[in-house]
């Protein structure tokens, strides 16, 4: 595989990974406040909810991708992998 086709696949698979693991960080984070903050707020409490627990997803997605790409690098040589060395 060349390695522009790899880098093409890597960047389309780390792009869809990124957004489902931001949703799912939303979903959790969203749950969390129904269960805990919800029935002691007002109802109006959720129009500062949802933009509050986006931009935290947001941001705790950023760093969990930061922190695996940091261990594939690391444990795979992924460096190497998509710049296409083979090892030979």
């Amino acid at each position: 595989m060349k390695p522009r086709m790899r880098m093409a696949l890597f960047v389309l698979g780390a792009t869809a990974a990124n957004i489902l693991l931001m949703a799912l960080l939303f979903i959790v984070l969203m749950a969390l406040y129904s269960w805990t903050l919800a029935p002691m707020l007002p109802p109006e409490a959720v129009v500062w909810a949802v933009p509050a627990g986006f931009l935290l997803a947001l941001v705790l997605g950023m760093l969990i991708y930061r922190q695996v790409l940091r261990v594939l690098r690391a444990r795979w040589n992924l460096d190497s992998w998509l710049a296409g060395d083979t090892g030979r």
